[in-house]
């Protein structure tokens, strides 16, 4: 994305500012660099370099880099939580459920931190990789992030798989106040150790199984043991109810059977189902399991489906608050890039009404859409109606020379 002019410090910012003033001003960030950092993110920049040559108020480069250096991001992920729960408690419902899964942030150069080899739906790429909890409100698929690490290479020696911190999410979330909700996790999750320990936090697991998974009826030696997929083929089929989102001229409804099995390696029963894309289909596309027994088959796939929120978050970041694009800051600036951002989209979802002035059920890209385009409106005022203005001036002196590093006017005024 190209930099926005930015003259003036949009008040949405300046409430989300508010919120965490307390914490920005215990690691030494005043209100012009900590509304910076904010606005950095909300602009879509990828560079420090970019950000000050459209913001005349900002602080220096040099100045953003310590600061992003110096941010901690534990205190401000715990007054996320916090909030949360209080927006989960004033709903008038109890019907959410946790969602994780990791995302990749290709990166280049081998000082950013935690950057190493990793492997990802789409292939092998070097660079981060960033596990995050989410909790999905499952009447508005809203997610909303609770807590995110950073995972290492497997080359590592203080490697911890995936799913072992994925645990440590769950229980950290569950030790802050959150009631123990189901969880539900793509197939990279589905192993017996992660089903096992979900179980023993005492939330249902709710997610989807790999279809060469093993599984047989019951633990006894005469039971077969066979391919998941194969224990569904003549059971009776029941339909799904269509999604809004499937046209009205489209017959062809998904349907699931659903059967009670043990997976190889694993002694708890589960309520497994095989989804079809059509009732009469050869082959399912897709199997989901719980631990809960009594779940309807209904109620798995809407939990197993909620998953796909935490992908709209994933894509919401990265594509409209800069989700880890920013490679300053060694291990302060990797977290700064992660914490912000989640923090700009929890109140997004939160406050779009208070803060943000949606006027309706908008998306959180067109809310940033909105956001940026009213900075720039009031930035070619300024440039229209204020020839003389002190902000302009700074302007000038930063895009003097867009090849070097950019510089305010008393800097300009040493040189010469």
């Amino acid at each position: 994305m190209h930099p926005m002019l930015i003259f003036f410090v949009p008040p949405s910012v300046r409430e989300v500012y508010f919120l965490f003033k307390d914490l920005f001003t215990e690691q030494g960030f005043s209100y012009l660099p900590a509304c910076s950092l904010l606005v950095f993110f909300l602009s879509g920049n990828t560079s420090f370099s970019d950000f000050v040559r459209s913001c005349p108020w900002s602080p220096s480069v040099s100045s953003l880099c310590r600061y992003a250096k110096a941010f901690e991001p534990n205190r401000f992920m715990r007054r996320n939580r916090k909030r949360i729960l209080k927006k989960m408690a004033a709903c008038g419902h109890s019907d959410f459920c946790f969602a994780v899964d990791d995302t990749a942030n290709p990166k280049f150069g081998s000082g950013v931190f935690a950057s190493a080899p990793h492997g990802s739906s789409s292939g092998l790429y070097f660079g981060q990789k960033i596990l995050i909890l989410v909790v999905v409100d499952l009447r508005t698929l809203h997610a909303y992030p609770i807590s995110y690490i950073f995972l290492s290479g497997k080359k590592d020696p203080n490697h911890i798989p995936a799913p072992e911190r994925a645990i440590g999410l769950i229980a950290d979330a569950i030790g802050d106040g959150f009631p123990p909700f189901p969880v539900t996790s793509d197939s990279w999750f589905g192993s017996k150790e992660f089903i096992q320990s979900v179980h023993a936090l005492g939330c249902e697991f709710a997610g989807e199984l790999k279809t060469n998974r093993n599984a047989r009826a019951g633990l006894g030696r005469a039971d077969s043991v066979r391919n998941i997929a194969t224990w569904f083929t003549n059971l009776t089929r029941y339909r799904l109810t269509r999604s809004k989102h499937q046209k009205r001229k489209d017959k062809r409804g998904k349907a699931y059977s659903e059967e009670m099995l043990y997976i190889t390696g694993l002694s708890t029963q589960l309520k497994i189902i095989a989804v079809y894309n059509r009732i009469n289909g050869a082959n399912p596309f897709a199997i989901y399991a719980t631990t809960n027994l009594s779940m309807t088959g209904a109620r798995l796939w809407k939990l197993s489906r909620a998953r796909w929120s935490i992908e709209c978050l994933f894509r919401n970041l990265k594509q409209s608050l800069g989700f880890g694009s920013l490679t300053a800051g060694s291990e302060g600036g990797a977290h700064m890039a992660v914490c912000i951002p989640l923090i700009l989209a929890t109140s997004i979802e939160l406050d779009a009404r208070e803060i943000w002035k949606s006027a309706g059920r908008e998306t959180l890209g067109t809310i940033v859409k909105k956001q940026r385009e009213a900075s720039f409106g009031k930035a070619i005022d300024l440039v229209i109606n204020n020839h003389n203005s002190s902000q302009l001036a700074m302007l000038r002196a930063r895009r003097k020379n867009p090849t070097r590093k950019p510089t305010n006017i008393s800097g300009e005024k040493k040189i010469a």
